[in-house]
């Protein structure tokens, strides 16, 4: 019994001693190298900023060891390397560098990285210092958007798409907003086959309760394609050339015989280039009015 109470005191001590004899833990970045970004042109990143696709950037930078020499000075972004420069001349503790590059086509976050290696290659600081450029969408993505087969009594079922807004309207709605209105959408009860589901310019206008004759009727052009993948459409300059490329022959004013998993190439009235996927249709058969199509639409801002 003595000699397991000496135990218990023997830990409880332990733990005491440790506690009271906190180990300090040297900063990460302990290298003495300091990283200054400079100013003086509007291009020049000095922090964090949000632009454009394709914007040019400019890093303009003076890098300074306190500890070693320094051998090599490497630029990343997003943890790759993009450029080096060697440090050449008498002093090796400080270098200035001047580098220009075009921003990525692609919306999201980039990081910026200027360090230093050692002629041994090893990394021996960055000053704790990274710069976030933001790229902005060029484009608008509109996703799971629910367009219904025009009714012909209250003119309620929202049947008409605004590509600049992702808004879907009404016959109602759209009496005073046809100008902004981009294409429509009905199901065609008067043709064996081809085209039932479709999407149409306001010239286009095959449902007869919907008389459009007072409205602006942009002249929004279609084509359906395979090609590009709507994936693969991340950019305002992706949608261009994929629309270009499609558009070129074969554009009309109608794109018929809708189904799951088609792609469908607009071009606005205002020259936006745009794409339609087709997620899914809700086809209730006889009582058409319930009927609709869901679709995710990207287009050039």
């Amino acid at each position: 019994m003595i000699r397991f109470k000496h135990t218990i005191f023997t830990l409880a001590t332990a733990a005491i001693f440790t506690l009271g004899c906190e180990k300090k833990v040297a900063p990460i970045d302990n290298f003495g190298v300091s990283v200054n970004f400079n100013a003086g042109n509007p291009k020049n990143l000095t922090g964090s900023i949000a632009i454009n696709p394709k914007d040019s950037i400019i890093l303009d930078f003076t890098i300074a060891s306190s500890t070693e020499e320094m051998a090599v000075i490497e630029i990343q972004k997003n943890g790759a390397r993009i450029d080096t420069f060697n440090v050449s001349g008498a002093n090796k503790m400080t270098f200035s560098g001047i580098k220009r590059y075009m921003s990525d086509s692609i919306a999201g976050d980039y990081t910026y990285r200027v360090f230093a290696r050692n002629r041994r290659g090893v990394f021996i600081g960055d000053g704790n210092k990274s710069i976030k450029v933001t790229i902005n969408p060029d484009f608008h993505f509109w996703s799971f958007k629910t367009m219904a087969v025009p009714d012909s009594v209250a003119k309620t079922n929202k049947s008409f798409f605004v590509s600049t807004t992702g808004d879907v309207l009404s016959f109602v709605q759209g009496a005073t907003n046809s100008a902004l209105i981009d294409f429509g959408y009905f199901f065609d009860t008067t043709t064996v086959g081809a085209p039932k589901h479709t999407i149409y310019a306001l010239g286009a206008n095959k449902f007869a309760p919907h008389v459009l004759t007072t409205w602006t009727r942009n002249a929004t052009v279609f084509k359906k394609s395979t090609s590009p993948a709507f994936s693969a459409l991340t950019s305002g300059g992706s949608l261009r050339t994929a629309g270009l490329s499609n558009l070129a022959t074969g554009a009309t004013t109608t794109a018929t015989a809708l189904a799951p998993g088609n792609l469908v190439y607009f071009r606005t009235a205002a020259g936006k280039f745009g794409c339609i996927q087709i997620n899914f249709i809700n086809d209730f058969g006889a009582i058409q009015s319930q009927s609709n199509i869901s679709i995710d639409v990207k287009v050039q801002k």
